[in-house]
């Protein structure tokens, strides 16, 4: 009988070498384009809208003139679908183009990939480009018949400010009267504009929700070493040996005091297929009678409980448990290399994180398939062995045996196979703060350009320029408070769905998020707040107040 061995080489690259799992590439850049589409949009919106208003002048010189409402509103019409249509160009050509081929490059690392083309989703591509110029368009159409339906005279004239109301906060008297006046002008303002507060709000929960998505990334990449080497993994060395090759073997790995104690196992590949003919390749581990493998090996089930192998069924680690949806207790069928196949039912699901395994003792396997024949070893090094990497290049090289893995170069090849994630990480980081700079900055010189005369008219009260700054920024700052704050939960809920985006073929991505994470985003999106403040401080001082507020007339 020929039974073959399947190296455990527990890195990204090792278990990608067949084929790369193109549904989680393309998962990545799926996450979050709704998210970037509605604020892209609304944001378009908002600038579409203020350029019309701020155009009423014109618009109304245009009408006292002789234009038609159709020849202004076509202008208008114009500009705004041949801004969204070059952004909508360059746009497509930066996602599917630029960021694509930065991902596949961080995905090469991880995956031994063949040669790829990098081709337009004519859908995606062509169904945003039509919401997003589609917006622009009907931004503006409404934006100008609200202003055409005036006369020319009132256009003339500048838009009379947005009246003040009573807020929530008016009707709390304990809270509201420890409030000083300044205090509660800016809670006055929050409400006052319903359209700023929403969109700050919503732009700094998408930025704060990116970011803890893109440290969730790195966080539970990172953790997937020491979870699988430190939590599972006890052992030094894994070697294998064809079958007759056992006992030499066995020799090799005793020679001079280097190990401290040894188990021999069989080692071999096998499919596990389920109930819907759906199989997966994976290597199985049959322990002997009597062995101890919590000292090589620990297994707990997902729920953190250890588990102890029993005869009459098979323990399957749970990423393997979860692409072929298998719970415990259903029946599956496991095929060897001489395509023998048994039923059996699982057992239990067993933590693991990097390779797809299936544990049976010896006694089960041999009531399946036969002669058990160990062929392979699970070895702790003595202290005598001073350099795990050199003893392992002997042990591979000796005749008979066919594979000698150490942990410790296991650990250094993980750590540079993923070297480059953080570009990923890089890349979500910069998404972000392209997030939050253009929501803040649009609203922000929109608040100031339509407060205009109000902001004059504290100058002119007295108010320094710092003062000023304080007036206005602060509005800004509790809206990137509130947003960071809501954005917690909806950054939590979207990096829980990292296990199930990134479903990888011999990769459970158990999610992490360390405490300091939030305090890291939390920290990054006000900061992008406080540089947003600092540029708008000095259209803040830019105000001449002669002339903002001098009469139309």
């Amino acid at each position: 009988m020929t039974r073959w061995y399947v190296q455990d080489r527990t890195s990204l690259s090792a278990y990608a070498n067949v084929e790369s799992d193109a549904d989680s590439i393309e998962a990545i850049g799926t996450v979050f384009p709704s998210l970037f589409l509605v604020v892209a949009v609304l944001i378009s919106l908002t600038t579409i809208t203020r350029m019309v208003e701020e155009d009423r002048g014109l618009i109304g010189t245009y009408k006292a003139l002789g234009f038609t409402d159709r020849e202004i509103r076509r202008k208008y019409l114009r500009y705004a679908l041949l801004a969204g249509a070059a952004g909508c160009v360059l746009g497509n050509f930066g996602g599917f183009v630029v960021l694509s081929n930065i991902l596949f490059k961080v995905f090469d690392i991880m995956y031994l990939l063949s040669d790829y083309a990098v081709r337009v989703n004519p859908v995606s591509g062509t169904a945003g480009s039509v919401l997003f110029a589609g917006g622009n368009v009907l931004a503006t159409f409404f934006a100008c018949r609200a202003e055409l339906k005036q006369t020319p005279a009132a256009l003339m004239r500048p838009k009379s400010p947005r009246s003040g109301s009573r807020v929530l906060l008016e009707y709390i008297t304990p809270v509201w009267n420890r409030f000083s006046f300044l205090n509660k002008v800016t809670a006055r303002n929050l409400f006052r504009y319903k359209k700023r507060l929403f969109m700050t709000v919503a732009g700094i929960m998408g930025c704060m929700a990116l970011l803890l998505f893109g440290f969730a990334i790195k966080d539970s990449v990172t953790d997937l070493m020491p979870r699988q080497y430190e939590q599972v993994y006890h052992y030094d060395l894994m070697a294998a040996a064809a079958e007759e090759d056992n006992e030499a073997l066995l020799s090799y790995v005793t020679k001079d005091d280097q190990t401290e104690d040894v188990l021999n196992l069989m080692i071999i590949s096998v499919k596990l297929i389920n109930s819907d003919a759906r199989a997966e390749k994976l290597q199985l581990f049959v322990i002997p009678k009597g062995a101890d493998l919590k000292d090589y090996i620990y297994l707990e089930n997902p729920e953190g409980r250890q588990v102890t192998l029993s005869d009459g069924g098979l323990y399957l680690t749970q990423n393997a448990a979860n692409i072929l949806e298998l719970t415990p207790g259903d029946t599956a069928i496991l095929q060897d290399m001489d395509l023998q196949q048994a039923e059996l039912p699982l057992a239990e699901i067993v933590k693991n994180y990097l390779g797809n395994t299936v544990y049976l003792t010896e006694a089960t396997y041999e009531e399946l398939f036969g002669e058990y024949r160990p062929n392979g070893v699970l070895v702790h090094f003595s202290e005598q062995c001073t350099d795990p990497s050199a003893c392992t290049k002997w042990l591979g090289g000796q005749d008979g045996v066919l594979s000698a893995v150490c942990t410790e170069d296991l650990k250094g090849e993980f750590s540079s196979a993923f070297a480059l994630i953080n570009m990923i990480v890089y890349i979500v980081i910069v998404m972000s703060a392209c997030l939050a700079f253009t929501v803040l900055f649009t609203l922000a010189t929109t608040n100031i350009s339509e407060r205009n005369r109000e902001l004059a008219t504290i100058k002119v009260l007295g108010f320094y320029d710092r003062e000023v700054h304080l007036y206005v920024d602060k509005e800004t700052l509790i809206l990137t408070l509130i947003g960071i704050v809501l954005g917690v939960p909806l950054g939590y809920g979207f990096a829980q769905t990292l296990t199930y985006v990134l479903n990888m073929p011999s990769i459970y991505l158990a999610v992490s998020l360390h405490p300091v994470i939030y305090a890291m985003a939390a920290g990054m999106s006000f900061g992008f707040a406080m540089i947003v403040n600092l540029i708008t401080d000095r259209m803040l001082d830019g105000i001449d107040p002669v002339e903002a507020l001098k009469s139309i007339e």
